[in-house]
Order: C-alpha cells, then sequence, then structure tokens
C-alpha cells in the first residue's frame, strides 16, 4: 500500500440494497454508568419493539471452494490515499446499556479487565484464552465495473450470539463506498498465521451480511477523501455457513462479548495490519487507558496499525488472562498516527438483532 492514509472500501459487486424492518429495541435513555453484573435494559419482545428501517442487507452467492486461492491475497491491504478529515459530522448513537458475555465464564469486572496498558505500536497479539480462536482474519473478493475480481483483507471477531454464527466487522469490509454494492464473496479465518497458511479453526465462508442503512445510503469515497454523515455506521455482522461437520462457528471458537454502550474504560484494538511496515501475516494490538473521544461520538487511539486491521474488534474490560473482553466498537478509519472505531450503541444492537443475534436471556448473564 503506497499511503498509509487508509481505510475506506474496496471495488465491490453491483447489488440491490434490500432496506429491511421490523427489529427493535426499548424505548430508553441512555443509562450512564452500565452495571456489569445486573444489566440495568433488556431486550423487549416483539409487541414492544419499535419498527425501524435501518438494515441493508445481502445474502451472498453459495461459495465455490475451487476460487479460494490464498496467492489471490499475498501482499494486498486496503486502497490508500483517502483522508478521513472531512466526514460529516452525526449524532452520538444512543447507548442502550446492553451487553453479553464472553462464552468462556461469568462477567469481567473492571479490576480484572486491566487491558494491555498503552502501546501505539502495533506490537504482536499476546496469545492465549479466548481470543486465539476468536479473532481473525477476513479474505474478500468483490468484482469491478468490468466484472473482474479484485482481492482485499480486513479484520473480524466471532461475538457472542443467538445465532452462533455471527462475526463483527466493518462496514466498509462488505461495502464498497464508491457506489458498487457488496462483497461478492467472502471467508474468515480464525486465528490465522501467515496469510492463512496455518489456519487452526478451519476456514468460513460468508451467507449473510448486514450494514446500517446509514452507512450504505451516506458513506462515500473519492479520489480526494471520506465523505457523508454514514460513516458514523462503520460496522457490520456477517453470518457464516457451518462448516463441513455441520457446526456453527461459535460452537468451535467460542464468542467474545458484546457491548451497545456501557462506558469504556482501557481499549484494545486488535487487528491484522497489512500496509507497511507491516505484512498481514500476523495479529496485532495497540492499547490506550487515555483513549480520545472521535469526531462522531466513537473512540480515537493512538496507532499506527495499517489498511487490512479495519473492522478488527475494540474491546473494554480486557482480560489478558481469559483473551476476553466487551467489543465496543470496530476499526474504521484513521491515519499515519491514529485509529477510530465507531461505538455501538442503539442503531448496533438494532442490527445485531435484524442478523439474528438477539435471543432471551443473551443480555441477561448467560452470554451463551
Amino acid at each position: 500500500m503506497a499511503n498509509k492514509r487508509r481505510f475506506t472500501a474496496v471495488l465491490v459487486a453491483l447489488a440491490t440494497v434490500a432496506a429491511l424492518a421490523g427489529c427493535g429495541v426499548k424505548e430508553v435513555e441512555a443509562t450512564g454508568a452500565a452495571n456489569l453484573d445486573n444489566p440495568p435494559i433488556v431486550p423487549v419482545t416483539a409487541a414492544e419493539a419499535r419498527t425501524v428501517d435501518l438494515v441493508s442487507e445481502y445474502e451472498l452467492p453459495p461459495a465455490d471452494p475451487d476460487s479460494w486461492d490464498p496467492r489471490h491475497f499475498e501482499g494486498v491491504g486496503e486502497p490508500g490515499g483517502y483522508d478521513p478529515s472531512d466526514i460529516g459530522q452525526a449524532p452520538n448513537d444512543e447507548a442502550t446499556g446492553l451487553f453479553a458475555l464472553p462464552t468462556d465464564g461469568g462477567a469481567i469486572g473492571s479490576n480484572e479487565g486491566v487491558g494491555l496498558g498503552d502501546s501505539s505500536r502495533g506490537d504482536p497479539m499476546p496469545t492465549g484464552g479466548l481470543k486465539d480462536s476468536t479473532t481473525g482474519r477476513i479474505y474478500m473478493m468483490f468484482l469491478d465495473a468490468l466484472g473482474d475480481p479484485q482481492y482485499y483483507v480486513c479484520s473480524g471477531t466471532v461475538i457472542t450470539s443467538a445465532a452462533h454464527d455471527l462475526i463483527a466487522t466493518a462496514g466498509h469490509c462488505v461495502w464498497d463506498t464508491s457506489g458498487l454494492g457488496f462483497v461478492a464473496e467472502l471467508y474468515f479465518v480464525p486465528g490465522d498465521v501467515n496469510d492463512s497458511e496455518t489456519q487452526p479453526y478451519g476456514r468460513w465462508s460468508a451467507v449473510n451480511v448486514f450494514v446500517p442503512t446509514e452507512f450504505t445510503e451516506d458513506a462515500f469515497s473519492t479520489a480526494t477523501g471520506l465523505a457523508g454523515e454514514g460513516w458514523a455506521y462503520d460496522y457490520a455482522f456477517v453470518r457464516l455457513a457451518p462448516n463441513d461437520a455441520g457446526q456453527k462457528i461459535q460452537d468451535v471458537t467460542g464468542g467474545q462479548g458484546i457491548a451497545f454502550g456501557i462506558p469504556a474504560e482501557t481499549l484494545v484494538a486488535i487487528g491484522y495490519p497489512a500496509g507497511e511496515p507491516f505484512d498481514g501475516r500476523s495479529e496485532r494490538y495497540c492499547a490506550s487507558s487515555d483513549w480520545r473521544r472521535y469526531a462522531m461520538g466513537g473512540y480515537q487511539i493512538d496507532c499506527v496499525m495499517t489498511g487490512g486491521s479495519s473492522g478488527g474488534g475494540w474491546f473494554t474490560r480486557w482480560d489478558p488472562d481469559r483473551g476476553a473482553g466487551y467489543l465496543v466498537g470496530v476499526t474504521s478509519t484513521g491515519t499515519d498516527t491514529t485509529l477510530n472505531a465507531n461505538a455501538l450503541g442503539r442503531t448496533a444492537y438494532e442490527l445485531f438483532d435484524q442478523a439474528g443475534g438477539v435471543a432471551e436471556g443473551l443480555f441477561e448473564g448467560g452470554g451463551a
């Protein structure tokens, strides 16, 4: 990648956006300090839910296993040269206080989730615990306007959900902001090492992607920069097909916790940066105990990770012993020295609900 100003979408296949309705959450105000032992808000019944029109969903064509060739992805990243400084302003996404636990145990308290200190260097991510199986690399194939394949990479995280088959990533990893549409083919490799040379938990293909309509309708990229308030909603959920044994990914790897508007304390951002000086062949991280508010209500930390880390999870209350935390955002935009993530709130919760993530009890301490 010639320029380290990065994190925009890539050329993708033409597709029709299907705007869906029918997901909702209780009409509540932001909760302030959330109690992670006793959630202040729980999901509502279908009868109480408000109807919204916010989800762009796309069902991917059946994956062709014969099309997989890791050589297509050697040395690729995300297109660079796009400056995020001129993206539009948007209101903060309303906090809900809802959270679901990691699948490896109970809640992570503030004294346990000590994070990883302060580091902006993109150091190798420490191994161990739930992280080893739940964080990984995304390999995407898009079709340009001539129908030719274009190959790129992002990062993603298996998150605990009712569906047991969801990963979280960035919206621009599945939707092209230059106007061509959705990704044509997507694979996720948890625990990836060396451009998928090592696939300890297998390779999983995407069957559905869910993106906020605010992103698909009002996030744009041009030769000079990013534009639109839609960049405040640069996140997505991807449903994965079962493996050849009929297993869903969460039943194989476990799932990280996810939170939709709890106070973030220390932050840990994880991903596979592929632009120089990185090569995408190993998982890296940045961490902060003194993060800043991003322009659109999200998070900003000092970090030099480059293209390819987009979509990687941002966690609060990260417990190094468990390799687990609560995902509160995903890498969206950045400069040579900073990374930005949008805070997951009410819109993200409704997207998660539409993707099949919500079930009774998920936000009441079970998490599995």
